[in-house]
């Protein structure tokens, strides 16, 4: 039963969700950002979806088939790096179709640290394993931390939440025997930090 909830955490909160939550905030939690016209919304969330979340999976039986990887769980580090690279690859896509639509300035901004966070990740991946999941649920928790001080924004609900979801992932990922506790919390350190730092 554990092993269930642990896993079906792991899954709601994978990395290539998190984008697509921080934008069903950024559209529909009390900020200003939620008056941006329907049709950029679902432009963002189509580009989104597309770039960062359908590519970077439909690349992985490639990458299985080419033997860069040995199974979908990505447990080795050095294996992390192609998948990666790719979704650096749409995101540039991502960021210059969104460039083509007025009332993206947000999501574009969020594309380049996206950008960024993952090119770091990958170097640092090259020679350390850090947990994706916390690295990832912590740069959401970055982008909220500064989407409260730099725009009118009440986010101290969901930043709760997102601290509270964050706690019970890192145990999950613990229990699975996927990070060690090191991992974890520098997981989870570097995505906030690095997020909080670039947009802030």
């Amino acid at each position: 039963m554990m092993k269930y909830v642990a896993q079906t955490l792991s899954y709601l909160l994978h990395p290539l969700l998190m984008p697509v939550y921080i934008l069903f905030f950024i559209f529909n939690g009390n900020t200003l950002f939620a008056y941006i016209p329907q049709e950029a919304k679902l432009y963002c969330y189509l580009v989104t979806i597309f770039t960062l979340l359908l590519m970077p999976v439909v690349s992985l039986p490639f990458f299985k088939y080419f033997r860069l990887i040995r199974n979908y769980h990505l447990n080795e580090k050095q294996e992390r790096v192609y998948p990666i690279l790719v979704a650096v690859a749409f995101a540039f896509l991502g960021f210059w179709l969104l460039g083509r639509v007025a009332y993206t300035n947000i999501v574009q901004q969020l594309y380049l640290v996206l950008i960024i966070l993952l090119s770091a990740f990958s170097v640092i991946t090259l020679r350390w394993k850090m947990s994706m999941h916390m690295t990832a649920i912590g740069g959401v928790c970055g982008f909220l931390l500064v989407m409260g001080w730099k725009y009118p924004a009440d986010v101290r609900a969901i930043f709760m939440w997102m601290v509270f979801l964050a706690g019970l992932l890192a145990a999950s990922r613990l229990y699975l025997k996927k990070h060690n506790p090191l991992q974890i919390y520098l997981g989870f350190l570097f995505g906030l930090l690095f997020v909080f730092g670039i947009l802030y």
